[in-house]
């Protein structure tokens, strides 16, 4: 043979492949291709054929080989061998195998499952590998409702996902790139920053703000979105909410612009009000009343033209004195002018007036706009918001005032306006499924088409005694709970009677010990679990109190049938294409590394449930009768997801068609991207259901001792002053707050070489960001290293960057950083742990939707100073 014939052949017999996936590097969820070369993944790409990116790809999902390729990742099981756990405990692990970590495992949760299968908490991370589903099929099927996402939820989502599911059917907002003009980010990187559909809303919001869209960022610090901006307005920590509840003021008691039509047909607005601050009701159909204008009756709402309802007056109903909710709305509003405003953000009053104004203007009430042919309600504004506003105890009342400026205009889900990530789908042409459409509840109000296994936003649920171990049964607009890791949470669960105690923890990639509040807190609730398991693909500081560590599989090696499902969480917003891509395995595992999602059904296999994890499966994927997982018969995984897959789109795309093709694409409608004018449905801009709830939950804590603070519950928005707002302690005159550093995904992607350079070459990422004067003031200056401080002696330290781009009372620290273990070795001792600073009880988390607050009153001292 001669040596071109060898060379050839040796061509023919490589391994060169592009293999269509999706990334994990964040919850985007971008789809990827994956070149492979001999085995080896060479080099990672956008997906072109994608909406998901487009071809383009974020730096952290270009590093994910260095994440893949990391040789400190966990290869085999491990069992600890030191009965203590502590944050200073070595858990001493030794290397078993399989079959012995999951005899174990089995026997463990087969008595707890046995005995009460609520004393299992399930706890995972929006990060790191695949999807949620195996494990809430999991624990359906084990028969426990204990479920967290660690600092999820108290810190990203109790008040924005709440509000975005309420008012928009939704997981987020968004702006519609394509055709809004003037956009106001309130603490939000929506198209700048790491998040939902993130690298597909950076194009997106480049192509809006070259075309003209003004960008008004209303921020503490000029980060990632500010330094884009139009306008950036700098305010003081968690007072958004007030900045937005002086301009609505200003919307509709000053310059009187808002949308009559769209408030009387799609809002509450309308529904009269009594004195107990309720709706008034129908005698014979219970149907809350409107006041009809052509009938100079009150009539129920349904029985009423829209343009007949009166939004403003005073009416007599059957002796009972009421006003329209709008009426009430408009007089609460009036106390919050520009001049209070600019005493409690630093806003100045003109300014307040001006940018409320433009908004206003730009919103073009009543204009029309053809979209592929339908005409459609135009109003090219938006106000949106996320972390940065909600990460608060006042996040509900500081989302719920940012969002009333979309429905005071009416761009609420319509053509340049707010919109909701996608709540309504009419399913795949030859299949209709996906299906999911808002609908009524029987006061007219807005029943979500879908969401994200959390319950439904509302109708909000009846609220009894807890069975829950996060109270969420009780306290029911709260997602993610704070109670797990508390304190308090002892006292809590006495006084509140719940039934049981958490035993066992199976814990899915969360490193609660970095993501919730300070480290000595969870570390105490971490160490009553008398048994906890671990999947991980790294050791982290959490895993170090795991009695089982299992090695889990990377999103290179893993399978997952629905990669960016629901698409209300990273499919991007407006006209385009639907898009479903799978992530499907580019690598084999290494050593003993194991897909947590065969694991999962490897125990309920050994506990012996395969026939209720099957059930669970049925209903969690929705799946169609004749794909439907049957008895206890011992489906794989690629089985699983080929059910689903041909669910969805057909016999002829299951699993090995999606394999091949990566991803399936079919056009949106103009009447599910602006769903609004085609759906009889409403949002409250008044929240009446808040009334009553707080006298439920009040009947059952009341008597325990506990009283409901009935600020928080009333049914319009005010301005309640966060706990650092309150406090005096002489030399605290700083508000610390965190920032996300667009390089870094939660505290996951620090151990990434790549990144972390790119981190250390960022004057920011790693350091405390104080303004330039507030530092010069106290004698500081860059570089030097300082200690953080709250009043309640919680401190961490990291060195100073000055800085004109933040609030003069401001203190910003990046990311969530910060790690101290040793299996995380380049993430060792990078950036500052900001949430050590954080108390974790209820004095701290939202009475009415659990959030944490998350900014704290600070001083700072240099450390060569204090003792």
């Amino acid at each position: 043979m001669n040596d071109l014939t060898a060379r050839t052949n040796l061509a023919k017999a490589r391994d060169d492949a592009w293999i269509p996936t999706s990334c994990a590097l964040c919850y985007g969820s971008c789809s990827i291709l994956a070149h492979r070369v001999d085995g080896v993944v060479v080099k990672i790409e956008g997906n072109p054929d994608s909406v998901l990116g487009k071809g383009r790809q974020c730096g952290k999902g270009v590093s994910g080989i260095m994440s893949h390729y990391d040789p400190n990742r966990l290869k085999v099981p491990l069992r600890r061998t030191n009965p203590n756990k502590g944050l200073d405990e070595d858990p001493r692990w030794k290397e078993i195998s399989w079959d012995e970590a999951l005899d174990e495992i089995a026997q463990v949760f087969g008595r707890i499952r046995a005995e009460d299968p609520r004393k299992l908490l399930i706890q995972r991370t929006t990060t790191v590998t695949a999807g949620r589903n195996p494990l809430y099929a999991f624990g359906n099927a084990f028969g426990t409702p204990n479920y967290s996402t660690a600092g999820g939820g108290l810190h990203c989502g109790n008040g924005a996902h709440l509000i975005s599911g309420i008012m928009h059917a939704s997981w987020s907002v968004t702006p519609d790139f394509e055709y809004c003009n003037y956009a106001i980010y309130f603490g939000a990187s929506k198209g700048h920053g790491a998040g939902h559909a993130s690298t597909a809303n950076m194009k997106l919001a480049a192509d809006a703000r070259a075309r003209g869209m003004k960008m008004v960022v209303v921020d503490p610090m000029c980060n990632f979105a500010s330094a884009k901006a139009t306008e950036w307005v700098p305010l003081r920590v968690g007072t958004d909410g007030a900045l937005a509840l002086a301009m609505c003021n200003v919307l509709v008691n000053e310059v009187a612009i808002y949308d009559a039509p769209y408030l009387q047909a799609k809002t509450n607005a309308p529904y009269l009000i009594g004195p107990d601050k309720c709706y008034v009701r129908d005698a014979a159909t219970n149907k809350p009343l409107v006041w009809d204008g052509a009938a100079g009756a009150a009539r129920p709402y349904s029985e009423a033209r829209s343009a007949d309802m009166a939004l403003g007056g005073d009416f007599d109903v059957n002796g009972v004195r009421c006003q329209p909710a709008f009426q009430k709305l408009k007089d609460h509003l009036k106390q919050f002018t520009p001049e209070w405003c600019e005493t409690v953000t630093t806003v100045p009053a003109a300014n307040v007036r001006r940018i409320a104004g433009e908004f206003g203007r730009e919103a073009r009430v009543g204009s029309t706009i053809m979209v592929e042919g339908v005409n459609l309600p135009y109003r090219p504004v938006a106000a949106v918001a996320f972390r940065g506003a909600q990460g608060h105890m006042n996040s509900l009342y500081n989302f719920y005032a940012i969002d009333l400026l979309n429905e005071l205009v009416g761009a609420s889900d319509v053509v340049g306006g707010c919109l909701g990530f996608n709540p309504a789908c009419h399913g795949f042409p030859e299949t209709g499924r996906p299906r999911y459409v808002p609908k009524p509840d029987p006061d007219g109000l807005m029943i979500t088409g879908m969401w994200m296994g959390y319950h439904y936003p509302y109708p909000v649920s009846e609220p009894r005694m807890p069975k829950n171990a996060g109270l969420q049964d009780l306290f029911t607009l709260g997602m993610t709970s704070p109670f797990l890791d508390s304190d308090d949470r002892e006292a809590l669960w006495t006084q509140f009677e719940l039934p049981y105690r958490p035993e066992a923890m199976l814990n899915f990639g969360a490193n609660l010990l970095m993501s919730i509040a300070n480290r000595d807190s969870v570390a105490r609730s971490l160490a009553t679990y008398k048994f906890m398991v671990s999947i991980d693909i790294f050791e982290t500081e959490t895993t170090r109190f795991a009695d089982i560590v299992l090695p889990d599989c990377g999103y290179l090696q893993t399978l997952d049938s629905r990669s960016n499902f629901p698409f209300i969480f990273s499919l991007p917003g407006g006209m385009g294409e639907w898009c479903w891509p799978i992530r499907q395995p580019v690598l084999p595992p290494e050593g003993e590394q194991r897909r947590f999602q065969d694991v999962l059904l490897d125990l309920a296999d050994r506990i012996g449930f395969r026939a209720d994890m099957n059930a669970a499966y049925n209903a969690s994927l929705n799946l169609a009768p004749e794909h439907r997982l049957q008895g206890d018969r011992r489906y794989t995984w690629e089985e699983i997801c080929d059910a689903e897959l041909k669910t969805y789109f057909g016999d002829s795309r299951g699993l090995e068609w999606f394999k091949e093709h990566g991803l399936i694409k079919w056009p949106k409608k103009p009447e599910e991207v602006y769903w609004r004018p085609f759906v009889d449905v409403r949002v409250p801009v008044y929240w009446e259901f808040l009334v009553p709830l707080a006298d439920k939950i009040d009947a059952i804590t009341a008597p325990r001792g506990h009283k409901v603070p009935r600020e928080y519950y009333e049914p319009l928005p005010n301005h309640i002053p966060c706990v650092s707002h309150c406090c005096t302690a002489p030399g605290f005159d700083l508000y610390a707050f965190y920032y996300r550093d667009t390089l870094h995904t939660n505290s996951y992607t620090m151990e990434n070489p790549w990144l972390d350079e790119a981190a250390k070459l960022d004057p920011y990422s790693y350091t405390i960001a104080v303004n330039t004067d507030t530092g010069r003031a106290k004698g500081l200056r860059d570089g030097t290293l300082v200690w953080i401080e709250t009043e309640t002696g919680r401190r961490v330290q990291g060195r100073v960057k000055l800085t004109q781009g933040i609030h003069p009372e401001g203190l910003g620290i990046g990311a969530c950083a910060g790690h101290w273990g040793d299996g995380m070795p380049v993430a060792k001792g990078k950036g500052v742990f900001f949430n050590g600073l954080l108390e974790l009880d209820a004095k701290h988390a939202s009475p009415v939707n659990m959030n944490l607050d998350l900014c704290v009153r600070v001083k700072i001292v240099p450390a060569e100073v204090r003792s």
